[in-house]
């Protein structure tokens, strides 16, 4: 867990206005337009002129501008501040300048100008010293204070600090003696002196009552609040940041609410409710955007960051961790910097891009140990260990993660202490030390109760050890507490990919179950977790009320995306329009994304099985296969693929020692030699020896005996892979020469009740709506045409999104010949070209995933030719995490259709003119989908013309005539 560092701080200013948590949209967007226009007020730059214009007596600008501040616009005070500067000088007036010098140095800390800051706080502060200003002298010390903090200046923000107690102390100022007090332990904090840091804010919070200051009660408690995080009591943090946000709500001090937000987002994914935690740090950045907090934006982005990374999402992670360490680069927060690249060090070590991510977690040690934050160094190394130890550097791994205990011993806080262990524990692991890992473990202690990672690493180490059953409970401990953190994301995109990188808990309970004899129980976990990533977006949507709100606002949505593609298209190309691309995509995803989560929240989908969300037990698996069919269930892990053959009256498992990341490789190669546009002689020895991997042991076993179907529920990567293509170097074929081949995207799906078998003279209506750019597509049609009579065909303009959604709905079979892509960013705006646009909105001409899953087709045979069509997951360049709902083939088979048929990647014209003829000759002979596609490609294979039929994939239950 990486913390807030920013706590909240006593400054100069006193109580400001703020927006509430989840104010409506309206009032945001009135509040930040208000603050933008009195930010481009023009100001006239005579004092007398100024004066005038703001109904003030000339010698009161410096309280005018103090109003300006304490509203939060710092520009307009910071320009009123000035002019009284400009008078206080041409008067002659010290005192005036001593005083205005200490406000412009706040107006430009808020502002993120820092040198400016320094600059005007030393002056002020020199003078005051000169003018024997002592009682005015604690909030200087206080200011310059809180900027050294900031700055990472730690021990010269002490001396500060400490100044300014001793001044406000001789000048009988409790409540400078207070703002001291409250400040002090949050160097503290930094310096690993917890202890100090404590009796600190409960002085300030006992000063703060005594005077009956909510700002200072307020601070107290929510500085109070963060070390309770940092010390691992998140149920203690809550509670005390509740009580601060009380005194805030009071007094309407907004830079505090958007504050004790951000650290309750900590608190709340500490307890593994990530919803909440996303909803407080959301508000909180609303808040700080809105009234221009730029410290506390980028506080707030580094919360949300973790927050994205913790859900599964590390791409997404990058993205809000860029716009954060920006602000604090041009704000000069080092210490914010270092954590910073302790968070792209684990995103790297994520990524697989390990000695990237070493060199990050260097250099945050190097920034940590300049400004002194030792508890920062001491995640900074366990980040370092991890990264050395993915990358096989073992001794040095087990050295930083040695340097990191004995500082976390010096600063006795349990929560550094649980992650020393965590850390220590996984190397004794990769050491084949489990004893040691269960010895690191048992220094968690109680508090680690809810953790899932510490609950898999006990089932690990007990595994190791022979203790099954205590395995087996830890394994079942950690998956009830992983889907306890799941669950609380509460629907939508972030959670749809929360289970991607998080197979671990699922992998070794299936170890531990087949350990005990159990392959059954070790089934049933293998088969919990293909398909998620579509139902974690959508389960819980089944038949959910749609509201006129709701789809107003979808709409709203909607239109906007369509304009902002239409002014993307018109400036794309010009380097002359670069930023505004820039801007415009960024916005473009923006809005995608807000719709994915308010489309989520109406999503009926008729098919809960095929998303993997009904029961699963073996029996009724069994029955659901035919007596020659296999079913072949993968689970890929981080340390092996397990392989489930499903049979009637026959279960059996083989363990193939491929990790996740070593399997997504091996994809990624096979996909490239497949794809290029000539024949490669490389072919059979990659594709023979992923054959031998995924299906030699099964084969020799004798599990696949008399199969003459297999029927394919991937995990991963291989969501991605055409099985067909698998080369049997005995017999020198593919595996689609020897068997038919399909896929599901869940093995719930088998308990799917079968439809009636269809008449082969079903309707079927085919579009191809590109006639001009991908004239093949023409061809294409009309050999399908020639294979079917009565087949309808609908070229250029006559092929509409109309058209099409009419003929899904009316239950035709449809081919669509067209450009499909896949959306990674915004799954469900993945989409195949269907007609010409006919406006914005449903009418624009794209079929997107949104807008399958709306509809109910019970179309027999879906075909989509078009390149991406079948991409889900596992799909993405760098085949980490993937989003199954990105795929329009699944998005089809979930809106209802029966059978559907998809590529994995561009196909060329003539090669998909062949097949498609080939496919519809097989259907009207009889042959189920699965049958025409692998009769098809056997066709393409004995033509010798490359590899393009490996791209095809047929995906659904169909076994009857279409």
């Amino acid at each position: 867990m990486i913390f807030r560092r920013a706590g909240i701080q006593c400054a100069c200013c006193l109580a400001v206005a703020c927006t509430s948590e989840r104010a409506p949209s309206s009032n945001r967007e009135a509040s930040t337009q208000l603050r933008s226009e009195s930010s481009r007020i023009s100001l006239p730059s005579d004092p007398a002129a100024l004066a005038s214009t703001l109904g003030v007596p000339a010698d009161s600008l410096r309280v005018a501008g103090e109003e300006r501040y304490k509203r939060q616009e710092y520009d307009s005070a910071r320009a009123i501040w000035r002019v009284e500067l400009t008078r206080a000088q041409a008067t002659s007036d010290s005192i005036a300048d001593a005083r205005v010098r200490m406000w412009l140095g706040l107006a430009a800390w808020r502002l993120g100008d820092f040198k400016s800051a320094r600059e005007e706080g030393e002056k002020s502060l020199a003078m005051k010293r000169q003018l024997h200003l002592d009682a005015e002298l604690a909030r200087s010390f206080n200011g310059l204070g809180l900027l050294a903090w900031h700055e990472g200046r730690l021990r010269d923000a002490l001396q500060h600090f400490d100044s300014a107690e001793v001044s406000a102390r001789r000048n009988h100022d409790a409540t400078g003696v207070a703002r001291a007090l409250s400040n002090i332990p949050l160097v503290q904090v930094d310096l690993g002196d917890f202890d100090a840091a404590r009796k600190g804010f409960l002085a300030a919070l006992a000063a703060g009552k005594e005077l009956d200051d909510d700002l200072i009660q307020g601070n107290a408690l929510a500085n109070l609040g963060m070390l309770e995080s940092r010390l691992g009591n998140a149920t203690r943090a809550v509670t005390l940041l509740g009580q601060a946000r009380t005194h805030y709500r009071t007094i309407e001090y907004g830079t505090g609410e958007s504050n004790a937000l951000g650290q309750l987002a900590t608190a709340w994914s500490q307890l593994g409710d990530l919803q909440h935690a996303i909803a407080a740090v959301d508000s909180a950045l609303v808040i700080a955007r809105a009234e221009g907090l730029q410290q506390e934006v980028a506080a707030g982005l580094e919360v949300l960051a973790d927050l994205q990374m913790q859900a599964g999402n590390p791409r997404l992670a990058l993205r809000s961790l860029a716009e954060a360490d920006s602000i604090d680069k041009a704000v000069g927060l080092k210490t914010e910097r270092g954590t910073n690249l302790r968070r792209v060090a684990s995103i790297l070590t994520e990524l697989g891009e390990y000695p990237a991510a070493i060199s990050q977690a260097r250099q945050a040690i190097v920034v940590h140990r300049e400004v002194e934050a030792r508890a920062e160094e001491v995640y900074d190394r366990l980040q370092l260990a991890q990264s050395l130890s993915v990358n096989h550097q073992a001794g040095e791994a087990r050295g930083e993660a040695d340097s990191a205990a004995l500082e976390a011993e010096r600063t006795a806080n349990p929560s550094i202490i649980r992650a020393v262990a965590a850390v220590a524990a996984r190397l004794a692991l990769d050491s084949k030390d489990p004893k040691r890992a269960l010895r690191d473990l048992r220094r968690t202690g109680s508090a680690a109760a809810t953790d899932w990672r510490m609950a898999d690493l006990g089932a690990e180490a007990n595994l190791a050890l022979g203790r099954l059953e205590d395995a087996r409970r830890e394994g079942e401990r950690a998956i009830s507490a992983l889907e306890h953190e799941r669950g609380s994301l509460g629907t939508g995109p972030l959670r749809s990919l929360y289970l991607a990188s998080r197979s671990s808990p699922f992998s070794h309970l299936v170890e531990i179950h087949l350990a005990r004899g159990d392959t059954s129980a070790a089934f049933v976990v293998a088969a919990s977790l293909p398909g998620r990533d579509l139902s974690e977006r959508f389960a819980g949507f089944v038949d959910a009320p749609r509201s006129l709100v709701t789809i107003a606002e979808g709409e709203r949505l909607l239109l906007r995306a369509a304009t902002l593609e239409r002014q993307l298209d018109s400036v794309r190309g010009n380097s002359q329009n670069a930023e505004r691309a820039k801007a415009l995509e960024h916005e473009l995803t923006a809005i995608r994304g807000a719709y994915e989560e308010q489309v989520a929240r109406r999503a009926a989908l008729p098919q809960a099985p095929m998303l993997g969300l009904a029961p699963v037990s073996l029996d009724r698996v069994q029955s659901g296969v035919d007596e020659n069919e296999a079913v072949l269930l993968f689970l890929s892990g981080p340390d092996r693929l397990d392989l489930f053959v499903a049979r009637r009256g026959l279960l059996r498992h083989t363990s193939i020692p491929l990790g996740d990341r070593a399997l997504a490789q091996r994809v990624r190669l096979a996909r490239e030699l497949l794809g290029a546009p000539k024949r490669s002689p490389d072919v059979p020895k990659a594709l023979g020896d992923l054959y031998d991997l995924l299906l030699g042991p099964a084969e020799r076993g004798g599990s696949l005996a008399g199969a003459k179907r297999l029927v394919i529920v991937p995990h991963g990567s291989l969501g991605a892979f055409p099985f067909g293509a698998l080369w049997n170097r005995r017999s020198g074929k593919f595996l689609i020469e020897e068997q038919v081949v399909s896929y599901l995207p869940a093995i719930s799906a088998l308990t799917i009740k079968p439809r009636e078998t269809r008449s082969r003279s079903e309707r079927l209506v085919v579009f191809a709506p590109l006639s001009d750019s991908l004239p093949g597509t023409v061809r294409e049609a009309r050999a399908i045409a020639s294979t079917r009579p009565g087949t309808q065909v609908r070229i250029g303009s006559a092929s509409t999104e109309a058209g099409l959604k009419a003929a899904l709905l009316a239950d035709a079979s449809v081919h669509v010949a067209s450009h499909g892509s896949h959306n990674s960013q915004n799954p469900l705006f993945s989409r195949m070209i269907v007609g010409s646009a006919r406006g914005t909105g449903a009418g624009d001409g794209h079929l997107d995933v949104h807008e399958i899953l709306g509809l109910q087709t019970r179309s027999p045979l879906v075909f989509l030719s078009g390149c991406e069509t079948g991409l889900g997951s596992g799909t993405q360049s760098a085949f980490e995490q993937g989003s199954e709902e990105g795929s329009l083939a699944q998005a089809f088979l979930i809106a209802g259709a029966q059978t559907v048929v998809a590529t994995l990647w561009r196909v060329e014209d003539a090669q998909a003119v062949d097949l498609a003829r080939a496919f519809y000759r097989q259907v009207r002979l009889g042959a189920t989908p699965a049958e025409a596609l692998a009769a098809a490609q056997r066709i393409a294979i004995n033509s010798r013309a490359g590899h393009s039929w490996a791209a095809y994939t047929v995906s659904g239950l169909a076994r009857g005539h279409q």
